[in-house]
Order: structure tokens, then sequence, then C-alpha cells
């Protein structure tokens, strides 16, 4: 098949996924020099800054923010001034940089979100939080125990606020399954969680594959990670004691193509695959399957999901696509968010995960020791 054809069925596909706009968005997000839409919005207080000008802020943060809170983008910044001046034309930015102090200029500034790439978080972070600036870190939040003790530290001392974005926790999906965890009054019982993950074909050259960078499993395993830390915590409290066991296909691939099995003191029981043998037609798809007691369920790619409690069943799709993203983003404007303990403990697994997965370790047991 011919690639404007391919590209073609591409497109409508992700239409019946994610909407005409939203899919729009995204093409334009990667394209940047074809501009097929361009919002428009009146200027209203602007005190919102973008940090990092990526796909994902283009197309993910930036949408739902344009679209929930007309235009208050203060300032855009990106070390690639490419990123930072066609987000900036898109969205109606003003003013757009790719000098870092440059972004302090902005005296109106209240609230930043991060989207930079991974090893940069936690320095940006710390950078706000120090001068009392909200704070919305994408996804890692730190990738190694130096950062993370550093992130820590500013947190303790800082009068802002701090938000992460790991969204999976907030899907419809995972707030159906915990309604229903919650009629049964059992905080005594044992989860079992499988995740499998077919992920994006990432080149050997892509800044993933920094070791700085944290690795895969910072850049994605650690969603999953945090979904069993939220889940956990249904029970009123963080297992400290986790049993590690990693399998790998290739000690060449080592951080993709791999099985982590995660087994708690209590009995708890958590398996997540992550394969990347070619890019997904349609990105990411995921499998959760999930077993509390007597309630069973299935997530198909947060499209669908499934809930069974002995002779009861549910079923629920969703049009778009929701991995909590759009509830995520907009943290900073809602009640009833996440305890940020969670975001702590996930991040210390997920760190402990990514330097085994560098030594090519196959087990190793693990106690959670930081706390907010």
């Amino acid at each position: 098949m011919n690639r404007p054809i391919k590209s073609l069925i591409k497109v409508f596909r992700f239409v019946t996924i994610y909407g005409f706009v939203r899919t729009l968005t995204k093409i334009n997000g990667r394209r940047r020099n074809l501009v097929l839409f361009r919002p428009f919005f009146l200027k209203n207080r602007p005190y919102i800054g973008l940090v990092g000008c990526g796909q994902f802020q283009f197309s993910t943060i930036a949408y739902f923010l344009s679209r929930n809170y007309t235009n208050r983008f203060l300032f855009c910044f990106d070390i690639k001034e490419v990123n930072a001046v066609s987000l900036a034309a898109y969205y109606k930015i003003k003013n757009s940089s790719f000098h870092f102090e440059d972004v302090f200029r902005h005296e109106k500034m209240k609230l930043v979100y991060i989207a930079s790439n991974h090893a940069s978080h936690t320095p940006y972070s710390v950078e706000f939080l120090n001068r009392n600036i909200n704070v919305y870190c994408e996804k890692p939040i730190s990738v190694n125990f130096n950062q993370l003790d550093l992130l820590l530290v500013a947190l303790k001392h800082s009068k802002a606020d701090f938000y992460a974005g790991y969204n999976r926790p907030y899907s419809p999906a995972i707030f159906m399954i915990r309604n229903q965890f919650n009629l049964h009054n059992n905080l005594n019982g044992k989860f079992t969680l499988n995740c499998f993950v077919v992920a994006h074909l990432i080149p050997k050259d892509h800044w993933y594959r920094d070791p700085q960078e944290g690795t895969r499993i910072c850049g994605n395993v650690g969603h999953w990670l945090d979904l069993m830390i939220h889940m956990y915590s249904w029970r009123g409290y963080i297992p400290k004691k986790y049993l590690v066991q990693v399998s790998y296909s290739s000690l060449d691939d080592f951080d993709e193509n791999i099985n982590i099995s995660i087994t708690t003191s209590v009995g708890d029981l958590t398996s997540v695959t992550i394969t990347s043998r070619a890019e997904p037609f349609e990105g990411i798809n995921e499998t959760i399957n999930f077993q509390y007691d007597s309630i069973i369920a299935k997530i198909d790619d947060f499209r669908k999901v499934t809930l069974w409690d002995n002779e009861n069943i549910y079923t629920k799709r969703f049009f778009p696509k929701d991995v909590g993203h759009k509830r995520s983003v907009l943290q900073p404007f809602k009640n009833n968010n996440r305890n940020l303990q969670e975001i702590i403990s996930s991040t210390e697994l997920m760190i402990h995960i990514s330097e085994m997965v560098k030594s090519n370790v196959t087990i190793k047991e693990i106690e959670l020791i930081r706390n907010l």
C-alpha cells in the first residue's frame, strides 16, 4: 500500500478513536509546518507557562488547557526554536522563547506545565518550586535517586502546589473499578493486576535511548507501576516491600520486550509486559486485567471496560478514547486530586527497576523509604 493511502487510513482511524479536532491537533503537532486548523481564543488573564513544546505538550496538555480554560497561556519555551515558535503560533501565545533565562521575565507567571525531556523534569520543577510557582510536571518526575531527593527537599520547603502527569488513575475506566471496589468495604483483600502494553517502536538514536533519560522504564513502564501503586493505595496504605523479577527477551534490548513481575509481602501480584516489535498503527495499545476478591475487570485500550462482580456485569465504551489525560491536565483547577505520596512511592519503585534493567538484574527485593 502506498504511503498517501496509508496516511489517509491512519487519519481516519485516529478520528474514530480521538475525534476530529484532537486528530487534527495531533497532525499539526507532528508536522508543525502544516496548519490546517488554528483555534482562536481571546486573551483572558494569561498566567500559564508551557516548558517544552514537543508533541505531548502540543497535542495533549495545551490542547486540553485551551479547550477548557480560554487561552491563559503567558509564554511557551523550548530549547528548539521551531517547537516554541510553532506551538505559539497555533495556540496564539504572544511570548515564545528558546532561552530558559527568558522564562522568568514573565512576572504574571503562576503555573507552569513541564513536558520537556525526562532528565530535565526535576531541575525545571525545582527551579520553579523554589520561586513558589505552581508546577504540573509530566511523567517521570525524576529519573534517578539524586533527582528524587532534590525534588523532595524542594517540595517540603516550597509554598507552591505540585502535580504529576500520571494520567491513568484519572481515567473513567479506573474510576469505575474503584467505585465497585468501594462498595465491598473490604480492605484486607489481595490485588492481581496484569498490564500488556504494545509500545511505540523507538529508533536507536532517539533521545529516549540516552542513559541519562532513565530508559523506557522511566519513559513508559512508570505509567503502569504508578497505576499499580494507586490501586494498592485504595486499601488505605502503600506497601513498602516488593519482590521484583524481570524477564528479558534479549539483553540487547534490555528495557523493552520484557516482563516485570512484582509481588508484595501481603500477597499482591502485578505483571507488566512491554513489547515493541513494530510500530503500532493506532499508537500505544494496552490491555489491563484486574481482580480483587469477586471483582474482575478488563480494560481494552481505555476504549472499553468490562466489569464483573459475582452475578453482575457492567460494560462501558468510551469515545473518544479516554486514558485520563484531560482530567490529569486539569488537576490544578480541580479538587480531589491524588495524594502526592503515591507519586513519590511509584517513582522510587520505578527508579529501582530502572537500575535493575540497566544492569540486567533479574530479581531484587525492594523496600520503599522515601516520604513526603
